[in-house]
């Protein structure tokens, strides 16, 4: 996939997380990202989420270490006990091509309608922050994206990708990437 069609799929992706950020009602979300191809004689993709529970009330790293086992029990984060199941009414084959994980949070009393950060399944680490009118306030990214038809160029070094969240959202991206050795629906994209 050349620069040009690979940040206009990075685009796709951060409107989607745009969309579901406006929608969440949660303070703090584990989501995935699926990409489901065309079925036979359609054209169109449809990228769906997936939400994983976590208790945001436990420290970090007990977080990391019960989403570990969680995924290297089922290889999908579809199958997690107690998960969003909305994805089955897209996708029950579970033909959805893995596409990112990612984190999303707001703090309470805050101007802001939510944070959500991803890692997508290429590498690319996305910062988004919406404003209180929903709109986005914060658009980082590692790789350039294409939204709409702005330009969102890389930022290089993003210092937030050493901190916490991003902490668990490596951790879940990395196991799903080498979950991924087997099923074909894991492995990078780009």
């Amino acid at each position: 996939m050349d620069g040009e069609r690979a940040a206009r799929l990075r685009g796709l992706l951060v409107r989607r997380l745009i969309t579901m950020t406006r929608a969440a009602d949660e303070h703090f979300t584990l989501l995935h990202l699926f990409l489901l191809p065309p079925a036979p004689g359609e054209t169109r993709f449809l990228l769906y989420e997936v939400i994983e529970p976590v208790d945001p009330s436990i420290p970090v790293r007990q977080v990391v270490e019960a989403v570990r086992e969680e995924l290297a029990a089922t290889g999908d984060p579809r199958l997690v006990s107690g998960g969003d199941t909305r994805w089955q009414r897209v996708d029950p084959g579970l033909r959805g091509h893995y596409a990112g994980t990612g984190a999303r949070f707001t703090p309470p009393n805050s101007d802001s309608a939510g944070t959500t950060i991803l890692r997508m399944a290429d590498g690319t680490a996305v910062v988004v922050t919406l404003d209180a009118d929903g709109e986005p306030a914060v658009l980082q990214t590692s790789q350039p994206v294409v939204l709409g038809e702005a330009v969102y160029p890389a930022i290089r070094h993003m210092p937030v990708t050493e901190e916490l969240p991003f902490v668990l959202v490596d951790t879940c991206a990395r196991l799903l990437w080498e979950a991924g050795e087997t099923p074909p629906r894991f492995r990078p994209f780009g």
